[in-house]
């Protein structure tokens, strides 16, 4: 297989969750999956598991994301496609949390998805191909109490997510938001917030509607959104 034939589908955050299954379903599919994460011991473990090329890649610092891009083109050809899926959460009343805080999530769930959708976006237009899928949260779609700023972070990217669509799809470039309930992943317990992940959606099933959302590229697939169904309660 040439790069030219190759599918090479970046993903970010993907040392763990649905990151990580995304990996191990894309390999699966077919595609040729780019491991990334911020933590570069973790990044360089996960490679060594699941088989795929990995690279130390911080979605909230722009040079970082340039460099890091140039370097995958470079190794492995033109990109197909991006899954934006590195993300913080943040719980709690929102006078209760600081500016660091408050930036931090702003940066990585906001900024990181736009700038590495902009790092991408060029050379797929100039193709007139390729697939952009923003892993956003039902916490764009409702509001609620303690959710403030990470909300917030998720709301941006509703609507960035949505414009780009329309904007690029004449083009022939999807852009689709996946926006998923709870997941057993390790997100919550990083930010110290207890969870009953019993009741939540795996990270193999959120990485199994990725790859649908994916396949058919004659589809642009908006809003798809789900949870578990023992999450009803």
């Amino acid at each position: 297989m040439t790069d030219t034939d190759r599918k090479t589908i970046i993903v970010t955050g993907a040392t763990s969750g649905i990151g990580l299954a995304l990996i191990y379903r894309l390999r699966d599919a077919g595609y040729f999956p780019i491991l990334t994460g911020r933590n570069p011991e973790k990044v360089s473990a996960m490679a060594r598991e699941t088989g795929a090329p990995g690279y130390h890649l911080d979605v909230a610092n722009e040079s970082h994301i340039q460099n890091v891009i140039a370097q995958i083109k470079s190794d492995h050809g033109p990109v197909s496609g991006l899954v934006n899926n590195a993300g913080i959460w943040l719980e709690g009343a929102f006078s209760t949390h600081s500016a660091d805080d408050i930036r931090a999530v702003i940066e990585t769930n906001t900024l990181g998805t736009m700038l590495m959708t902009h790092a991408v976006l060029p050379d797929m237009l100039s193709t007139g191909r390729g697939t952009v899928i923003n892993v956003v949260s039902t916490g764009a779609l409702y509001t609620r109490k303690m959710i403030s700023v990470y909300s917030a972070s998720k709301w941006a990217i509703r609507g960035f997510t949505g414009c780009l669509e329309v904007e690029c799809a004449p083009k022939g470039v999807r852009v689709m938001g996946f926006y998923p309930g709870k997941v057993n992943s390790s997100m919550y317990e990083t930010a110290g917030i207890a969870r009953d992940l019993d009741v939540a959606m795996t990270p193999e099933q959120a990485a199994d509607m990725l790859v649908v959302m994916l396949k058919d590229e004659g589809m642009v697939w908006s809003h798809v959104s789900g949870r578990s169904i023992r999450d009803y309660v």
